[in-house]
């Protein structure tokens, strides 16, 4: 180990080089770096600054990091690594000890979103500096070099993962300052999600796919379900008796409380339940509802709707290594998530109160609310082929019977 020496400055010490002659007791012959140390009263242990080249420097730096804590300031230690950061981050989160903001447990899902994003982005770009020497510059620049190819809501990913890692290391004094701070982002909804799917489109999409495959899609299009509701459903969450599916009843898979519910099961989505039950010979009542394919793995046996998406995609257009057509195409593909959209605008078409579908879409009004929650209106419903039409044909009648009124030749009712 190298050795550090006392110099002639109070608190300032000289870091010589391993083969230096002070190791023999001698006269240094090296060109040793320079570092300062205060003691911290508060927390009753001494704290150090960065190694530099010379005692000019260290005194300074000591003059510095002496005011940062006399003034209460958590001083910010320079010596992990980004990439060390997040693995001890990461190893925080499996142990149960970093939580999220809501002072819980984070999700599985969000999990895989915190480690996705840091694994893949903040690593590469600055995993070899050291926590307080990334900057909201270095922060700009990835955000500008992933925006181009990236939608606006993966980007926020990315930042928030940013913000959650420095979050975890200021409440350890692993540093001072989070560098996302006040990153500009870019805009949202560039690409809206506008696909709807008519009754008929939904069931022949439907009708094309394997039973087992059909379902997940079917329990998004006609009762509002989230993916990780349905990747956590069980077969005790359904009572075709009373009519009604209990989403959210998992934690796990509940995104908020408003997204535990209980949803009434149409007409369509009971036959599917019923024959697949069936089919599966009447499972017990904790099995999943929507199991994956393969036993264990990273999804433990629980569907993935990636896997899902990719099936479903060969059979609704069906095409060869190089993107070349194999067969007739279905209809156009849709995701689990647009199938929730679309059960959005069908209880809209279908005249439902908007205050009702936002309990359907297990959406929260915020208490100063009155009605429907606003995400369900502006995110969730869209117009469906016809309704110009059928809104014409309204208004034709209801001009009629207006003039009708008006000459003399109807009335009121």
């Amino acid at each position: 180990m190298p050795k550090d020496t006392k110099t002639r400055y109070q608190g300032v010490y000289a870091r010589h080089r391993i083969d230096c002659a002070v190791e023999q007791d001698g006269t240094c012959d090296c060109s040793p770096s320079y570092w300062g140390r205060v003691w911290d009263r508060v927390d009753t242990k001494h704290r150090k600054t960065k190694m530099v080249r010379t005692i000019a420097e260290a005194r300074s730096a000591r003059t510095d990091l002496q005011a940062t804590v006399r003034a209460g300031r958590v001083p910010a230690s320079n010596s992990m690594r980004v990439s060390t950061a997040i693995e001890a981050y990461l190893a925080a989160i499996d142990a149960g000890r970093a939580l999220n903001k809501h002072g819980r447990q984070y999700k599985p899902s969000a999990v895989r979103d915190l480690q996705g994003a840091l694994e893949r982005y903040v690593r590469p770009a600055f995993g070899g500096k050291r926590l307080a020497d990334v900057r909201r510059g270095d922060v700009q620049r990835l955000i500008d070099s992933i925006t181009p190819e990236k939608s606006g809501s993966r980007v926020r990913t990315v930042v928030n993962a940013i913000r959650s890692l420095y979050g975890w290391a200021q409440d350890r004094e692993l540093v001072d300052h989070d560098p996302a701070s006040r990153v500009r982002l870019p805009a949202m909804n560039a690409t809206p999600r506008d696909r709807v799917a008519t009754v008929a489109e939904m069931q022949t999409l439907l009708d094309a796919l394997d039973p087992a495959d059909a379902l997940p899609y079917a329990l998004a299009a006609y009762a509002t379900a989230r993916r990780a509701e349905i990747r956590h459903a069980r077969v005790e969450d359904v009572d075709l008796d009373l009519g009604v599916i209990y989403l959210g009843a998992d934690e796990r898979g509940r995104k908020s409380r408003a997204a535990q519910r209980a949803v009434p099961i149409v007409k369509p989505l009971a036959a599917r339940l019923r024959r697949e039950l069936m089919r599966r010979g009447r499972p017990g009542p904790k099995v999943l509802l929507c199991p994956g394919h393969k036993p264990g793995g990273r999804n433990s046996g629980m569907l993935s709707f990636e896997g899902l998406q990719k099936r479903a995609d060969d059979v609704w257009e069906p095409k060869g290594r190089h993107g070349e057509p194999t067969g007739e195409k279905v209809g156009d593909r849709i995701t689990a998530h647009e199938c929730r959209h679309t059960c959005a605008s069908w209880l809209d078409a279908a005249g439902v109160r908007p205050v009702i579908v936002s309990q359907f879409m297990g959406h929260a009004a915020p208490a100063h609310q009155v009605g429907a929650a606003r995400i369900t209106q502006e995110r969730y419903t869209h117009g469906l082929p016809g309704e110009m039409n059928h809104a014409q044909e309204l208004l034709d009648r209801w001009l009629a019977r207006d003039a009708d009124v008006l000459t003399g030749h109807g009335t009121l009712d």
